[in-house]
């Protein structure tokens, strides 16, 4: 508590100048709750032994519902004793029935390595054989001994599932005829596209599951989101109970949010997180995107170069063998820092940190939570540092702490019933076990229709008994990616791997010129293999780094819903974009000044997704001409999007945007928001609900900021494909104004 006394002093007595601390406040300790439940002895024993006397009220709450058969939905916040609920009853099931066997599935791999240690650390006590882990990282070998020895449990992730499980389950009938649990941790990342896949991936396990006569109970963990519940029986089919209330004890937590004034954030994050290490206070630093993880990794070396072997930048496309390098030296202790992507938010045990620095809002409440959960693990006091940066939703944040801790958590959005995703896992379910018309797993209503398709496409043959259908395809799960808009792409540098990246990311990060940063060091894009899949690298010093600059068309797919207003109608619907990377800007390092243009002739990328989009009637056209019509839609469409992640827990990444002063199909101005991965999951839909709230937030993200032409705080998109041209912050705010003021509702379809 005095060093985290003393960092404060020293922040607000010189390191933070005046008027850069917009908002501070303190969220006290709270102490335990505890209950009294029964336990299977020998483990009550163990339990003690390892200092646990007694548990939390809500793991023994958790403990009543799960021996009740109920399947249950945990959210408790980070360090409050998950893993026990779902370990306890496992470790009872295997003393009482041996035998019997239990599913483990994480988002990502360092997880299942945490699971698996803490699992093992009870069971060998126990005398029981414990659990594997199963993933990409798995040797061949080590795979066929897994399979011809069962452990207890598997321990595995959805790619893995899907691919090598699920796809040849005959090989696992011993484990699936004696499957009783399954678990699956940090449900909250199973949203989106991802989450979509994830939801047929469990459906399809658990029709395999009843293929072999079993049926088996799920536990899911999740950080704090407004729909556990639903979510969980989105992604398996299952109702439900929910434990939300923690009886885990939590240290002080200062939380901190920073407007710099005399400097970039970026320079105010590298100077905190120096000025931290060096008071000895252990930190981790969240940015925004993995460019940026690695400038500021750079930035802190430069400055203090004594920290070299101290800290080390985490992203996702590290190699695997990297990532768990970095968790187990931070978890050791011999790294004092880490800058990090999201890719640390879960819950990987790095151990106990004192600060968390937010370089930039991570883009809803739910994530800046659990971000913030990364500190403080061990009850110890801790701070948490939001620095806005000049972005517009940052801004709106830092300006509006009520915002942040007045409102309720995002919901997580899943779309289970797509068709696309369902088109590409439903010849994977019928090679797995054939279709019929009374699935117990999957809704008639719902998959007939793309049942019909994939016949007619030659994907699905009917059974001679009616109402069968069989897949066609050999190998239908290497068809159905479930991570990524396409296949994962190697960056090679040197004849080595040294990452990877795909889909949009690939269009926008490593077109040829690009620079592409790892681990602090800078590499210049030389050539795409399309065919192979791979981008071949040379490493660089070059003092700059690159912005694509790109073009796109919306064409309407088709409309689900629509509403009139006096003067403009709102619609959603399905959207088909075309993508074409046209140029990159290159930029200053240090001080993003534009240096050069540079023109490029890509492929175009065309893929569908879920979109809303204004058709604008002539009386608000015309005012808008007056000024400048293309910059007023362009300007309202950056800021509208900046607003979006304050109702649709997303990134303001995840969405698009188009704005068309004339578009031929209306003969008219319209613009488009939409959802920025395949398929489209309906992230865009939500601000279609709350148009009013939307539209109110969007207009006071541009009259709150002082600026008169517009800036990144405002109507400026550092990620604009048309660097940000035209753009008319005055014609926005009145675009706002009047589509405010539109009045009721005149009518409704869908």
């Amino acid at each position: 508590m005095k060093k985290t006394e003393e960092l404060l002093a020293g922040l607000k007595g010189g390191v933070l100048r005046e008027g850069e601390l917009s908002f501070e406040k303190y969220i006290p300790p709270k102490p335990a709750e505890w209950a009294e439940i029964e336990l299977v002895p020998e483990l009550s024993r163990l339990l003690r032994e390892n200092g646990i006397e007694r548990l939390f009220s809500h793991q023994a709450e958790a403990l009543r519902l799960i021996r009740a058969g109920r399947n249950l939905v945990v959210m408790t916040p980070t360090a409050s004793g998950k893993s026990l609920i779902y370990n306890i009853p496992i470790l009872e099931m295997l003393l009482k029935a041996p035998g019997s066997k239990a599913l483990y599935i994480s988002p990502m791999k360092g997880l299942e390595q945490d699971q698996l240690g803490a699992l093992n650390s009870l069971a060998g006590p126990l005398g029981l054989s414990g659990g594997a882990v199963y993933d990409g990282d798995t040797t061949p070998y080590r795979r066929k001994k897994i399979r011809e020895n069962l452990p207890d449990v598997i321990f595995t992730n959805p790619d893995m599932l899907h691919l090598a499980i699920n796809a040849f389950h005959p090989k696992w009938e011993a484990f699936f005829r004696n499957l009783k649990f399954v678990v699956l941790d940090e449900i909250h990342a199973y949203r989106g596209v991802f989450g979509s896949n994830v939801a047929q991936v469990i459906r399809r396990l658990r029709r395999i599951a009843l293929r072999w006569g079993a049926n088996p109970q799920f536990i899911t963990c999740s950080a704090t989101i407004a729909n556990p519940a639903e979510l969980a029986r989105n992604l398996t089919g299952l109702p439900f109970d929910l434990v939300e209330r923690s009886g885990a004890p939590s240290g002080g937590k200062h939380f901190l949010f920073i407007s710099p004034q005399y400097e970039s954030p970026y320079t105010m994050g590298v100077n905190l997180f120096t000025y931290c290490l060096d008071r000895g206070l252990r930190t981790i630093v969240f940015t925004k995107s993995r460019k940026i993880t690695e400038l500021v990794y750079s930035w802190a070396l430069a400055k203090s170069p004594h920290l070299a072997g101290l800290v080390s930048p985490y992203r996702a496309g590290f190699l695997p063998s990297e990532r768990r390098e970095i968790e187990q030296a931070l978890f050791n202790g011999e790294l004092l820092g880490v800058v990090s992507t999201s890719a640390l938010e879960l819950g990987v045990d790095i151990g106990g940190l004192d600060v968390c620095i937010l370089i930039g809002y991570p883009g809803s409440v739910s994530s800046t939570w659990q971000r913030a959960g990364r500190v403080g693990r061990q009850g110890q006091e801790s701070i948490v540092a939001l620095i806005g940066l000049n972005d517009a939703l940052d801004q709106y944040i830092i300006r509006h702490p009520e915002e942040f801790f007045g409102k309720p958590s995002e919901s997580a959005v899943t779309d289970q019933d797509n068709e696309a995703i369902l088109k590409a896992h439903l010849p994977c379910a019928a090679k797995e076990v054939f279709l019929k018309e009374d699935d117990p797993v999957y809704d008639r209503k719902i998959i007939y229709p793309v049942i019909e398709e994939l016949a007619r496409e030659g994907k699905l043959n009917p059974g001679r008994i009616p109402g069968t259908w069989f897949s066609t395809g050999r190998t239908p799960h290497r068809d159905a990616g479930i991570r990524a808009i396409g296949e994962a792409c190697s960056i090679i540098a040197k004849g080595a791997k040294i990452g990877e990246t795909g889909g949009l990311r690939l269009l926008k990060e490593a077109f040829p010129g690009a620079i592409y940063l790892h681990r602090g060091r800078q590499y210049r894009v030389r050539e795409i293999d399309y065919a192979d899949r791979k981008v071949f690298c040379e490493e660089t010093g070059a003092e700059y780094f690159t912005r694509a600059l790109s073009e796109q068309n919306a064409e309407i797919i088709d409309e689900n819903a629509h509403e009139n207003f006096k003067g403009f109608s709102l619609h959603k619907g399905s959207i088909r974009l075309r993508f074409r990377v046209t140029g990159f800007e290159k930029r200053g390092l240090h001080d993003g000044k534009r240096y050069s243009v540079h023109p490029l002739e890509l492929p175009e990328y065309v893929f569908s997704t879920k979109g809303v989009w204004m058709r604008l009637a002539d009386g608000i056209v015309k005012e808008l001409e007056q000024t400048d019509l293309g910059g007023s839609l362009h300007a309202f469409e950056h800021a509208a999007i900046s607003a979006m992640p304050l109702f649709s827990m997303c990134d303001k990444m995840d969405i698009g945007g188009i704005s068309y002063p004339f578009y031929p199909s209306f003969g008219g101005s319209a613009i488009f928001f939409y959802d920025g991965v395949e398929g489209g999951i309906g992230l865009t839909w939500k601000p279609y609900e709350l148009l009013s709230k939307w539209l109110g937030a969007s207009l006071a993200i541009m009259t709150e900021c002082p600026c008169e032409e517009g800036c990144p705080s405002c109507v400026q998109d550092p990620q604009c494909g048309n660097a940000n041209r035209p753009l008319h912050k005055a014609g926005a705010m009145r675009l706002a104004g009047m589509l405010l003021e539109a009045g009721e509702r005149i009518s409704r379809k869908g």
